[in-house]
C-alpha cells in the first residue's frame, strides 16, 4: 500500500501547484472518503477516483456518488483500458477515464476539461472503445444502443458532434444561431433517446456509432 500512498501524495503535490485547482482532501479508501464527504457543506466539483480502493472500490464509490451526490463529476484512474470496463464505468456515470501512467499534465487537463465540458476521453481510451464497437453497423442512418435502433435527427447529430468537439452549450448556441435553451432541449432529447446518464455517455454513443472521430479537431479557441 505504500506505493499507493506515494502515488496519491505525488498527485496531490503536483495539483496544488495549479492556481485554479484546490485540493480539498485525499483518502486511502472508499469508506473514509464517503464519510468525509457526508460531513462537508461545500462539495468538490471533481473527484479523482482510483478503481482499486480498499473497503469500497471505485465502482462501489461511483454508485454511491451517483445516488447521493450526482453533481460531482468523477474521473477514473485505473490500469484497465478495455472497452467493456470503460463502457461499464461510463454507464455508471463517470465523466472521465485515465490510465494511471498518465502524466500530470494530462491529469490537470482532464480536471479542467471535465469541469467545463462534463467529459474527458483521450485518444487511447477512444481507440479502445472504437475497437470494442467495431462490430456495430456502419449504416449512418441507423444508430443503436444495446443493438436497438435509435432515431435521432440530423440536428441532434450535429449537436452531438459539437459536444464531442468540447463546445459548451453557449458556444453551440452561438455557432448554430439558436438559443442555449434549444441546445439544452436537444441535449436532453439525446440523453433520453440514447439512455445516457450524462455527456460522457453521449460521447460513448457517438463513438459506438462512428460519429466521433479519433483526433476529432476541437473547437477553435475564441469561437
Amino acid at each position: 500500500m505504500e506505493d499507493q500512498k506515494l502515488f496519491r501524495k505525488g498527485i496531490r503535490a503536483m495539483l496544488e501547484r495549479e492556481p485554479d485547482i484546490e485540493v480539498m482532501s485525499e483518502h486511502e479508501d472508499g469508506a473514509s472518503f464517503m464519510k468525509w464527504l457526508s460531513e462537508q457543506e461545500d462539495l468538490p466539483d471533481v473527484v479523482l477516483l482510483d478503481m482499486n480502493l480498499p473497503s469500497l472500490n471505485g465502482m462501489e464509490v461511483t454508485e454511491l456518488l451517483q445516488n447521493s451526490y450526482p453533481a460531482i463529476k468523477i474521473i477514473i484512474l485505473t490500469v484497465y483500458n478495455q472497452y467493456r470496463f470503460i463502457s461499464k464505468m461510463v454507464a455508471l456515470g463517470v465523466a472521465g477515464y485515465l490510465e494511471k501512467n498518465s502524466d500530470i499534465e494530462e491529469v490537470v487537463l482532464s480536471i479542467r476539461t471535465v469541469n467545463k465540458t462534463n467529459f474527458y476521453f483521450n485518444e487511447s481510451t477512444v481507440r479502445a472503445m472504437r475497437e470494442g464497437y467495431r462490430h456495430k453497423s456502419k449504416n449512418s442512418s441507423i444508430r443503436t444502443i444495446n443493438n436497438m435502433p435509435v432515431d435521432i435527427s440530423e440536428r441532434e447529430v450535429e449537436i452531438l458532434k459539437l459536444i464531442c468537439m468540447e463546445y459548451t452549450t453557449t458556444e453551440i448556441a452561438e455557432k448554430l444561431y439558436i438559443s442555449p435553451r434549444t441546445v439544452d432541449g436537444h441535449r436532453n432529447n439525446l440523453l433520453a433517446k440514447t439512455d445516457s446518464r450524462n455527456t460522457a455517455g453521449l460521447v460513448v454513443f457517438a463513438i459506438a456509432n462512428d460519429l466521433y472521430e479519433i483526433g476529432f479537431p476541437k473547437k477553435t479557441p475564441g469561437i
